[in-house]
């Protein structure tokens, strides 16, 4: 059963026994009420069939002579409830178990009232005569007529009437067990009903999974016309247009690629032919001027470094590209990574500062040794092209629970944090412009990065200090 079932049963079997508990105090006082009156009929019948017998067989003899002859056998057959007796003329009471003296007299004026309303040839049902008889006894009254049609007296029948507790225990075992019937009924009915609408939505879902791993191939069918088959429709064309996306996107990459490396293998032809030049104008010593040679040469071995960066890139875009992954120590990798940046660094009067604040100066991690030093060296070279002259490179290894952290930083507030879009166009992921050039070589170090999961993101501290932040978990 699935889950969506089992929260629908569990909402509407909360709702069934909301209805219970609350229906059940209506439904107890109303069995208890309806108790009531079948059985105050009942009494009223039996007094009636009684008074009707009294009058045939006493005729106008009076009442008190026959009443241990007939009408106390008549109470032993009941077994419960009290008969008793009044004579019109006497007002004598006879008939009470537990006040056999019981006089007219000593009547409460509600019970004399009631008594007089009976003799007058009223029915009546009353409870006033309860403190003679027991707590939840009811009273019927009926006249006793004689041969010529007067009444001649009066039939008290005292009887116990259905008490609340009796009736509402009633009243909830009928409401139990009208409840379990609609319970089950309810299951049945619900299981049957939403497999109609649940079977889809597992549909749908198993056609998301499939969408995002990227298989396109399957498509929803559906003959129904609710919400939930207008959902499977527009996944359906969601398919086809993410399948026609990525088709484009894949030919676009592949093109850009393709462009990339036969951009750069075209450079290098040129590069070693304007080397050779220059190497030769220096062993000449023409009248061109050293310094304007070694510039030349620098300038040249930038273009070089661009070719190559190139098509590294395009080789870790490529989907088989693989590495060769041992387990290294972290901290070492990144000092080789320093010393191969040094040169350039004092070229600009950068000095780089390592501080490790570790608990053991290592960092066990499983990588291609190669992949990493190049990680880092593409991050050292974008952060030497960026800082300041006479500065210094702040380089912090620190660590929590969960990562490592290494931050490359400068000492200087001149590139905050607020320029970095402008400079790193493509890091940022802003719209495409010729300027992938100036972020190449974080693009690569990014590339890195992530075949190693390892995160490599920017921050600002307090003094907008730009940082490289590489965050790796341990």
């Amino acid at each position: 059963m699935s889950k969506l079932i089992n929260k629908i049963l569990l909402i509407m079997s909360t709702i069934l026994i909301l209805f219970v508990v609350s229906f059940s105090a209506v439904f107890g006082y109303l069995f208890f009420q309806h108790s009531q009156n079948i059985e105050s009929s009942r009494l009223e019948s039996t007094a009636l069939s009684l008074a009707d017998i009294l009058s045939k067989s006493t005729g106008n003899n009076p009442l008190t002579n026959i009443y241990n002859a007939n009408v106390l056998q008549l109470v032993n057959i009941l077994e419960q409830g009290e008969i008793w007796l009044v004579d019109k003329n006497t007002l004598q009471i006879v008939g009470s178990r537990f006040n056999p003296a019981l006089t007219y007299d000593q009547l409460p004026a509600q019970a004399a009232n009631d008594l007089q309303s009976i003799l007058n040839g009223q029915n009546i049902r009353t409870q006033t005569f309860n403190i003679y008889t027991q707590p939840h006894y009811s009273t019927v009254g009926v006249p006793i007529y004689d041969n010529e049609g007067n009444v001649k007296g009066a039939l008290l029948f005292h009887s116990k009437m259905p008490t609340l507790k009796f009736s509402w225990y009633d009243g909830i075992a009928l409401m139990l067990f009208c409840s379990i019937v609609l319970f089950v009924i309810l299951i049945l009915l619900l299981k049957v009903l939403l497999k109609k609408y649940v079977l889809p939505l597992e549909v749908l879902n198993q056609f998301i999974e499939k969408i995002l791993h990227h298989n396109y191939t399957s498509h929803i069918k559906t003959k129904a016309s609710d919400e939930i088959a207008q959902l499977a429709q527009n996944l359906n064309r969601l398919s086809l247009y993410l399948q026609n996306l990525e088709t484009t996107s894949k030919a676009k990459a592949q093109s850009d690629n393709n462009l990339i490396i036969k951009t750069a293998y075209k450079l290098h032809t040129p590069l070693k032919e304007l080397k050779h030049d220059i190497q030769e104008l220096a062993q000449k010593k023409s009248s061109i001027s050293e310094p304007y040679l070694k510039q030349m040469q620098k300038n040249i071995d930038k273009l070089d470094m661009i070719a190559n960066n190139l098509l590294d890139l395009s080789q870790l875009d490529n989907k088989d590209f693989t590495l060769q992954k041992d387990l290294l120590n972290l901290i070492e990798i990144l000092q080789d990574s320093i010393k191969a940046r040094e040169k350039v660094a004092k070229e600009q009067n950068i000095k780089i500062d390592l501080k490790i604040s570790l608990a053991k100066e290592i960092i066990l991690f499983t990588g291609d040794k190669n992949r990493l030093k190049q990680m880092f060296c593409e991050t050292l070279d974008k952060a030497l092209q960026i800082y300041p002259q006479k500065s210094d490179l702040i380089i912090k290894i620190l660590e929590d629970d969960n990562n490592y952290y290494i931050y490359m930083q400068n000492n200087n507030d001149e590139i905050s944090v607020e320029h970095l879009p402008e400079m790193f166009p493509q890091f940022y992921q802003t719209e495409e412009d010729d300027t992938i050039l100036n972020s190449i070589e974080l693009k690569i170090a990014q590339h890195l990065a992530s075949l190693h999961q390892i995160k490599l993101t920017t921050e600002k501290q307090s003094d907008k200090y730009t940082i490289f932040k590489f965050t790796i978990s341990k």
